[in-house]
């Protein structure tokens, strides 16, 4: 009877050694995923957490305020490349809502891939730049609640920063500080050009907001959107996430380039093209970024 072939032993232990192998390497891919990033939404007075609802505040032009809550949209953050490029941290929309009383509206995870290496900062828009700021796009609250009116351009608030203050009479006074489409009136128009809010847009006027009966006829709509950028190093690596802090500096609204006085401009700016842009102009200065470093691994 013919004997079997004997089987060579070495080839179960070279098999098995060679799915270990593999298992290990493939472990390893599994712990070098792409690095992430998470930016987080501060809101400061004189470098201390914001306090609402309390008369603790007074500004350069000497008025004594509260702020009750504040709620705003920024779009496209993107990190600066050592080229000065942009690499976008979300797909196309990329705008984000911001809201003091929301907890869950205060931090933002980036969902676009980000290669892991050294840039050199970031920025993003304040508001909603004309392509972006179309009415309607947003059908659910709080967003939908940021509308801004047709007649007064359309599309949506950049920012609702709402409180008080002590008038010159010393009693308090309610001010909305809303930022938005600005207004360019043809002050030379006839009475009988005068327009009705209401006849173009009935209901769609903003809490803390009356129109005028009557208002003159627009010439002209201005954008009143700005651009932050930040010069800060800031590390991609993989398997981390990288945190970010944006602090906003609730009085440099008021304290900046321009001593912005409530007496002076009153309670509500939507229709104040003047008063808008001083407070755009401020905006360049409210803004800073603080890098905070890494957790151990994305999650």
């Amino acid at each position: 009877m013919p004997k079997k072939p004997k089987m060579n032993k070495l080839l179960p232990i070279a098999a098995v050694l060679f799915l270990l192998m593999s298992g290990c390497n493939n472990a390893k891919k599994e712990t070098t995923a792409p690095g992430e990033l998470k930016i987080s939404f501060k809101h400061s007075v004189d470098g201390k957490e914001l306090i609402t609802d309390n008369f603790v505040y007074t500004n350069a032009a000497g008025n004594h305020y509260m702020i009750s809550e504040i709620q705003w949209f920024l779009s496209h953050p993107a990190l600066i490349r050592d080229d000065g490029s942009s690499h976008a941290l979300f797909g196309d929309e990329g705008i984000h809502y911001v809201d003091t009383d929301l907890p869950e509206t205060r931090q933002i995870t980036a969902t676009a891939s980000i290669p892991a290496g050294n840039y050199r900062g970031l920025r993003f828009t304040f508001g909603l730049n004309e392509a972006d700021n179309r009415s309607l796009r947003f059908v659910n609250p709080p967003r939908s609640f940021m509308f801004w009116p047709d007649y007064l351009g359309g599309g949506y608030h950049y920012m609702k920063l709402n409180g008080k203050w002590i008038n010159t009479n010393g009693l308090e006074a309610p001010f909305n500080f809303h930022l938005g489409i600005g207004q360019e009136y043809d002050s030379t128009a006839l009475k009988s050009s005068f327009v009705n809010p209401d006849d173009c847009c009935a209901g769609k006027h903003c809490e803390g907001f009356k129109p005028p009966r009557k208002m003159m006829p627009v010439k002209a709509f201005i954008q009143n959107y700005f651009e932050i950028s930040f010069e800060e190093d800031i590390r991609i690596e993989n398997g981390k996430t990288t945190l970010l802090e944006l602090d906003m500096q609730v009085e440099k609204w008021f304290n900046g380039k321009h001593i912005y006085d409530h007496n002076h401009w009153g309670g509500s700016i939507m229709q104040l093209q003047p008063a808008m842009q001083q407070g755009c102009e401020n905006g360049a200065e409210v803004f800073r970024l603080n890098v905070k470093g890494f957790t151990d691994e994305s999650k």
